[in-house]
């Protein structure tokens, strides 16, 4: 993987809770905001290693997931709550207009992202690397892994959880300027 790969797949994992923030009030689904989720990660993926050069990569998933919702809720014939593109341009805008206070966050919890995958075992640094590196469906890194998929699926939950709450860690304890 090249290092543009590498960054692009660090700063989509550091938005990862933001990102899914922003999806999942849209649907509402949990289910179906990790399959939108999944896929605007197979989207970015897709787009750098086509040589796509990507600025704001936090900016375009946002757009490539609204329209993945878009196509969600034009998929759901029962849906009991209908929205347009304008809606969703609206929360879009929202959702920028809290993103520049973000900013100043972005790359201290990036650095603690990439310091907590650091410190993570080889064989749980290896699983998120089928993942989000090179894309891999679940079934595929449960061939790969020798693990059953429902064992792949706790042991990425997991270690999501974990990143999560170390990187929270670290970021409280740079507030505190341990």
């Amino acid at each position: 993987m090249d290092d543009k790969t590498k960054e692009i797949t660090t700063e989509f994992l550091a938005n990862r809770q933001r990102l899914m923030s922003f999806i999942y009030g849209l649907v509402r689904d949990p289910q179906a905001a990790e399959d939108i989720f999944q896929e605007t990660w197979l989207k970015l993926a897709n787009a750098v290693q086509q040589g796509m050069v990507i600025h704001q990569p936090a900016k375009w998933c946002r757009k490539v997931a609204k329209n993945l919702v878009l196509q969600y809720w034009r998929q759901q014939r029962n849906a009991k709550v209908v929205a347009d593109s304008s809606l969703l341009e609206f929360l879009e805008f929202v959702d920028l207009a809290f993103e520049e206070n973000a900013l100043e966050q972005t790359s201290d919890r990036q650095q603690a992202l990439n310091d907590c995958v650091a410190v993570l075992p080889p064989k749980s640094r290896r699983l998120l690397a089928l993942k989000y590196d090179d894309g891999y469906s679940l079934e595929r890194i449960a061939q790969v892994a020798e693990q059953s998929t429902a064992a792949v699926i706790k042991a990425l939950l997991r270690l999501r959880q974990a990143l999560a709450s170390c990187v929270e860690k670290k970021l409280r304890l740079s507030e505190l300027g341990l």
